[in-house]
C-alpha cells in the first residue's frame, strides 16, 4: 500500500494531476486505504508529500519511513487494510462516485476485499505489466 500511496503523492509534485485517486478517499465517512496506512504509522500526508517532493531516489523515501514511521501497531494497521471489503465502500460512498473511480466494482461481490479492487484497477490501467501465470492468476510480472 505504501508504494501506491507514494505514487499518488508523486503525481501531485509540481502540480501534477492525480485524477480520481486520493490519499484521503472518496468519502469523509470512510478514509481511504492510504490514509488508514499513514494514520496507522503516525505519518501525515503533508509530511510524506514533502519527503516525496524532495527525494531524488526511492531509497531516500524508504530510509525516511524506516526512521520515522511508528510500526508498533502494524498488525492492527494490516488488519484494517486487509479487512476492508466492497460492502464497506458501498455502505458510505455514493454509487456514482464508485462508478467514476472503479466502474468494474459493481460486478464484484460485496465480500470482495478492496485489495482485489485495487489489483483489478491496476490490471486495467497497466495491462502490459501483468501476465497470466500457469495457475491462471494474473500477477504483476512475478511468474
Amino acid at each position: 500500500m505504501m508504494p501506491r500511496t507514494i505514487d499518488k503523492l508523486r503525481a501531485k509534485v509540481s502540480g501534477g494531476k492525480v485524477g480520481t485517486y486520493t490519499v484521503r478517499g472518496s468519502s469523509p465517512l470512510l478514509p481511504g486505504l492510504s490514509l488508514v496506512l499513514l494514520d496507522g504509522i503516525g505519518v501525515t500526508e503533508d509530511r510524506l508529500f514533502r519527503i516525496v517532493e524532495q527525494a531524488s531516489i526511492e531509497n531516500e523515501i524508504a530510509d525516511w519511513l524506516r526512521k520515522n514511521a511508528d510500526l508498533s501497531n502494524i498488525d492492527l494497521v494490516n488488519e484494517k487494510l486487509l479487512g476492508r471489503r466492497v460492502e464497506d465502500v458501498r455502505a458510505v460512498v455514493p454509487p456514482a462516485v464508485i462508478a467514476k473511480v472503479y466502474p468494474f466494482m459493481g460486478k464484484m461481490t460485496k465480500t470482495t476485499p478492496m485489495f482485489e479492487v485495487l489489483l483489478q484497477d491496476d490490471r486495467l490501467m497497466f495491462p502490459n505489466h501483468f501476465q497470466t501465470c500457469s495457475g491462471g492468476d494474473s500477477v504483476a510480472s512475478f511468474c
